[in-house]
């Protein structure tokens, strides 16, 4: 390769990992809309917060369960493309409930499993394949951290806007606002970028299964022991998206409190996402991992406090710093462990599993704060799960770079 030819490729290379980065930023509005609105949108359809978890539960099943299709999707027809009809999926669902006239099962419908899809087709799953079909292997964990960092940057950039706009603007009109900006701009940006020829390496390299890579995977004991600790992610994730927000304003919580600590929070994720790129490459995955749940634990103990910055700002604080190291270093052992002939699809059932969790979070946490009028059972059962995250994180063993060879050990 000549020094032009070096110098094209380097300049692409940026241009995928800018896109990637925009996408994941952008993501954040598809969940962080419904966060914001949450209790406005229980008052608009008269119902309890259980039901409103429910909504929250099917769209986290939903996009979970779709994971290992956007997986296959993602390896077969690459993932510029697929992320081009999350976009516009997500586009359709967002400008439909900003203009026509729903009842809740319609709501549940249209955003339950609509956007659902739509969030799955443009986040992790085949961010981690145009991570793995563009970078070298010693810079995948690194670039993976930054690309998914795009949800720091949301987190900072349109918490506080989303907040904001609550107190002036009805749940409709943004949700029509976002959805033209997805059902537009990003459309019409990543239509043009999967049919661009400087980007056809990452819609062009088909991964191809080894016919007994799956038999592998299924007789591999550390991908249930990853699978299960990235569950107790997926609860505790849930918790944020769907509970963080109303369980502030049971304690009082301020609008302006709320914006500034969700921006602290996604601070920290951005830091913590690059921090686990690059410790990946030198230490540990296991005792990595293990430490980012360690994290998280400390976290959910902080919301336990009677105390409202210990609950507001650190705890946005330690649980910000734990955010995208969980996701960041399973990503990395999935590559690892699996190699790159599935490990789209094979990330994809993980995180299939870790969207039963929340799912199953974001339900069970609405009922119980139905009956209780408090999160404190929810908050418990976290930390418990969170605590076998650890101990299933330190019963992962070392191992050897992704091979189709037969997998023995944790």
């Amino acid at each position: 390769m000549n020094h032009a030819q070096a110098a094209s490729a380097q300049i692409t290379t940026r241009l995928l990992l800018g896109l990637g980065f925009l996408l994941m930023m952008m993501s954040v509005l598809l969940k962080g809309g419904f966060q914001v609105f949450f209790t406005d949108l229980a008052l608009f359809f008269g119902k309890g917060r259980g039901d409103l978890g429910f909504v929250a539960g099917v769209f986290l099943l939903v996009s979970g369960v779709s994971s290992p299709v956007v997986g296959y999707l993602s390896d077969k027809h690459g993932p510029l493309l697929t992320a081009t009809l999350g976009c516009f999926v997500a586009g359709v669902a967002f400008t439909t409930l900003g203009t026509m006239p729903i009842g809740y099962s319609t709501f549940v419908l249209v955003f339950g499993v609509l956007a659902a899809l739509a969030l799955a087709a443009i986040s992790h799953v085949p961010m981690g394949v145009l991570v793995d079909r563009t970078f070298e292997d010693k810079t995948k964990g690194l670039a993976y951290a930054i690309i998914t960092n795009g949800t720091a940057i949301g987190f900072i950039v349109f918490s506080p806007l989303l907040v904001w706009l609550q107190t002036q603007w009805l749940w409709q009109s943004v949700f029509m606002a976002i959805g033209l900006v997805f059902l537009g701009p990003m459309t019409l940006l990543l239509a043009y970028a999967s049919r661009s020829a400087a980007f056809q390496h990452t819609q062009s390299l088909r991964a191809t299964s080894h016919p007994k890579a799956w038999q592998q995977v299924a007789q591999d004991p550390g991908f249930y022991v990853l699978s299960l600790a990235f569950m107790s992610c997926g609860a505790t994730m849930a918790f944020i998206d769907v509970h963080l927000i109303p369980f502030w304003k049971d304690q009082a919580v301020k609008p302006l409190t709320m914006g500034l600590a969700l921006s602290l929070l996604g601070a920290l994720e951005l830091i913590s996402g690059l921090v686990a790129g690059w410790l990946a490459r030198k230490h540990s995955h296991r005792w990595l991992l293990a430490g980012f749940y360690g994290l998280r634990f400390a976290a959910l103990l902080l919301l336990l406090s009677n105390t409202p910055w210990v609950y507001t700002h650190a705890f946005a604080l330690v649980f910000g710093a734990s955010y995208l190291g969980t996701v960041v270093i399973t990503s990395t052992l999935c590559l690892l462990r699996y190699g790159p002939h599935i490990k789209g699809q094979v990330f994809g059932v993980m995180f299939m599993l870790h969207q039963v969790a929340a799912f199953a979070c974001a339900q069970l946490g609405g009922i119980w704060h139905d009956n209780t009028q408090s999160y404190q059972s929810t908050l418990f059962t976290l930390l418990a799960l969170t605590a076998l995250a650890v101990l299933f994180s330190l019963a992962l063993k070392p191992t050897a770079p992704a091979s189709l060879a037969p997998m023995r050990s944790l």
